[in-house]
């Protein structure tokens, strides 16, 4: 047949999937808010220019979430097939959180420190296991 994909590369395929539904969903939600938003906020007549601006904000916020689930939706095909860029933009996304990470120990939130957790875990399985390197090439 072909690679054998580790579970553990198989795992976070289905995070990223998940993660790209949800932002698909989000986006539907902002997008039909946008029209509520506007509907709401116009008729008002002090605050009618608002609606416009509210609206754009959530139109806004729509097509981030879109391009940010469609973004994902195609990284966790990519670690699915074993894709060997899906791995690079991976590591890359990890080092960026740990770095996010390490930033936000500054002020000693929880956050910061499961973003610390969770990232470097997935750079470091994903850059030293020698199954992953080996399905990846």
């Amino acid at each position: 047949m072909g690679k054998e994909i580790p579970t553990g590369v198989k795992v976070i395929s289905v995070v990223y999937y998940v993660f790209a539904a949800i932002a698909v969903i989000a986006s539907i939600f902002l997008f039909s808010g946008a029209s509520t938003i506007n509907s709401i906020l116009g008729s008002i007549p002090i605050i009618g220019i608002l609606g416009a601006l509210g609206s754009g904000l959530f139109i806004f916020g729509a097509i981030v979430c879109l391009i940010f689930g469609t973004l994902s939706f195609f990284i966790g095909r990519g670690l699915w097939k074993a894709k060997k860029w899906a791995r690079i933009i991976v590591i890359v996304f990890s080092v960026i959180g740990v770095l996010i990470g390490l930033a936000s120990l500054a002020k000693i939130s929880f956050g910061g420190i499961v973003q610390l957790a969770i990232s470097g875990t997935i750079g470091g399985y994903l850059i030293f296991s020698k199954k992953v390197k080996g399905a990846f090439k």
